[in-house]
């Protein structure tokens, strides 16, 4: 996969099928876009997608934090794996914005790409007016000889699969809709950072572990994970708080990991965290020793769950 940081640096020497959108995610949604976009390019055409950073929400409603579900560089290699041939990153700003859908597509797609077919998402939206994108492509497709074609929902249990639904479902602590949603584990990756020692005073050491500061935190509570560490992959358990039991004034969130029969020195190491199910909210105990008594019994629940997942392999 070849990768551009403008719009500018690609022109088609070959005719190509065409997308665009944010895919925060890669979401099984976007995923059958691509595939549909993949499908079509089959040896006659190339495949070309289109995609932008920053996330719009985040230009448009600064006033407003915003958190991806994947960083840049997890979006780049999930695209990847799936097997687009051109991948073009376009920083999205203010000016960005401020332009019409028609302008964008007759004045900077079609001179630079020789674009024979278009795939959009249901809801992909363009341009000053965010007008829909595949309503407008289909007004003008005729004068540039453009197939257009749009890609139906996916819909899981239910309810349309989209980077909003999946945001609202890893902060509700629904890990496993939000995973099937996604195709994947949802992960959190980073370096370890030392913390205060305070699992391994209670033979429950954890790694620390120093996320994206823009990357989605899932719900406050303890998961069942596995953890990919030197590509090798171990369980774990993990917890996602403020530690309310023991920290009195730090109220910073925490992301911490007990990795079950592992003994490493791992500070400084990249380690990666596959969320798995959440077994508990965050909760305040009387004292450490109740503390320490509920990791136990978390534990064992944790373990259960990967008993019964090894069985049914």
């Amino acid at each position: 996969m070849k990768i551009y940081s403008l719009i500018d640096e690609f022109s088609s020497f070959y005719p190509c099928v065409f997308t665009l959108g944010i895919f925060d995610g890669v979401h099984i949604g976007h995923q059958k876009i691509i595939q549909n976009l993949i499908l079509k390019s089959q040896k006659k055409y190339s495949s070309v997608l289109l995609t932008f950073h920053p996330h719009p929400k985040e230009i448009l409603h600064s006033d407003k934090e915003f958190f991806y579900l994947n960083t840049l560089s997890e979006r780049i290699s999930h695209l990847k794996n799936i097997g687009i041939e051109h991948l073009i990153i376009h920083p999205f700003t203010i000016n960005f914005s401020r332009l019409k859908a028609e302008y964008f597509l007759k004045k900077i797609l079609q001179p630079k790409y020789k674009i024979k077919q278009i795939i959009t998402g249901y809801d992909s939206h363009i341009g000053k007016n965010q007008d829909n994108f595949y309503e407008e492509l289909k007004k003008r497709s005729h004068r540039y000889g453009v197939k257009v074609h749009s890609v139906t929902p996916y819909k899981l249990k239910k309810k349309i699969v989209s980077s909003t639904y999946i945001r609202e479902s890893l902060l509700l602590g629904n890990i496993q809709w939000a995973n099937q949603a996604l195709g994947y584990f949802y992960t959190l990756s980073g370096n370890v950072i030392k913390g205060k020692g305070i699992g391994r005073m209670m033979n429950f050491p954890t790694a620390n572990l120093q996320v994206d500061s823009k990357k989605l935190i899932p719900k406050k509570g303890v998961y069942a994970v596995k953890i990919n560490y030197l590509n090798n992959m171990y369980f774990g358990m993990l917890n996602i708080g403020i530690n309310p039991t023991i920290e009195k004034e730090n109220k910073k969130t925490k992301i911490e990991v007990h990795i079950f029969d592992f003994f490493e020195n791992i500070y400084g190491k990249k380690i990666k965290i596959l969320m798995i199910q959440i077994i508990r909210e965050e909760k305040k105990f009387n004292s450490i020793q109740e503390l320490k008594k509920q990791i136990c019994i978390d534990k064992k629940n944790i373990q259960k769950i990967f008993s019964f997942e090894k069985k049914n392999r």
